[in-house]
């Protein structure tokens, strides 16, 4: 997630390479279909132009179909998308009944000056759809990365990368976006990048901030299947003899559970009552030999 201009599809490119697992950029499936002239593609493209957004039920259909795909089965990355709340809502909903629930969410950072700057400098290939900066990030000569056969790069500027439309757009975003980020701070799931930089820079704090750890599980979404627990998340329980459970029973109607101990101190208790259940041990034996002698004693 971000601002236009922010770097979501460069990074998303680099993470492709990184995890080996598809970008999906809903804007330019939405650019394929009206470059195809599809009934979409026409729809979509007084929209866009204008720097609207296209309507939800359509950009959710063009996800469930693209994550279906078979290279899209290890994992994927959403670009771009989702841009409203009511659009998290229901991704989060489509993906646990998919079965593929969101594991992080990236915020990139970018100041205002700075957007401005990379989205008039930001040109895509016509023949491998690669992103690049003429300012930032430029393309190389001759173009070994771009389809095969082709030397050099055919760079053309998107309608809604023109200055007209750039502005329109920020104020979209900032009208309609940033509530989502409220909605996935809530469920623990977002990471925040400084984006202005280097792009190898901003990569490795990409990088840093997807390896802070397992985000927490998402809020329950109205509608949404819960999702399984794993196996290997659940703890296994210990066997008590039955009077045991019993008390515990008992005990748990009727206060509630007391607070688990730390590590450390559960193992200096059980160690604890090993020396106590040991000393008792010893002094009953003491006990059944003195017992012993005082029998022998009274026969004689």
């Amino acid at each position: 997630m971000g601002a236009p201009g922010s770097g979501k599809g460069t990074q998303a490119q680099r993470l492709v390479k990184q995890f080996g697992i598809p970008q999906i950029s809903t804007g330019d499936i939405l650019r394929k279909h009206r470059k195809d002239g599809t009934d979409l593609g026409k729809r979509a493209d007084a929209i866009m132009a204008a720097g609207g957004l296209v309507d939800d039920a359509t950009m959710l259909e063009i996800i469930r179909h693209r994550v279906a795909q078979p290279d899209a089965q290890g994992g994927f990355i959403l670009d771009g998308f989702p841009r409203t709340q009511a659009q998290a809502e229901a991704l989060a909903t489509l993906m646990h009944q998919l079965g593929t629930p969101i594991d992080s969410v990236v915020l990139f950072e970018v100041g205002a000056d700075e957007l401005v700057r990379r989205i008039s400098g930001r040109r895509t290939c016509s023949l491998c759809n690669k992103v690049f900066n003429i300012y930032t990030a430029p393309p190389a000569s001759p173009a070994v990365d771009c389809v095969p056969g082709s030397h050099e790069h055919q760079l053309f500027q998107r309608k809604d990368d023109e200055e007209a439309t750039v502005k329109e757009r920020l104020r979209v975003y900032e009208e309609s976006t940033r509530p989502v980020l409220s909605y996935y701070s809530a469920s623990g799931q977002l990471r925040t990048v400084s984006a202005e930089g280097a792009p190898e820079e901003i990569t490795r704090r990409l990088m840093a901030a997807l390896e802070q750890g397992a985000p927490a599980a998402a809020k329950p979404v109205a509608g949404a299947a819960a999702p399984r627990k794993r196996a290997a998340q659940r703890r296994p329980v210990k066997s008590r003899p039955p009077a045991k459970k019993a008390a515990v029973r008992k005990t748990a109607r009727r206060k509630p559970a007391a607070r688990k101990k730390p590590a450390a101190r559960r193992g200096a208790v059980r160690k604890g009552r090993a020396a106590v259940r040991k000393a008792v041990r010893k002094v009953v034996r003491k006990v059944a030999r003195k017992t012993r002698r005082v029998r022998r004693k009274s026969k004689r």
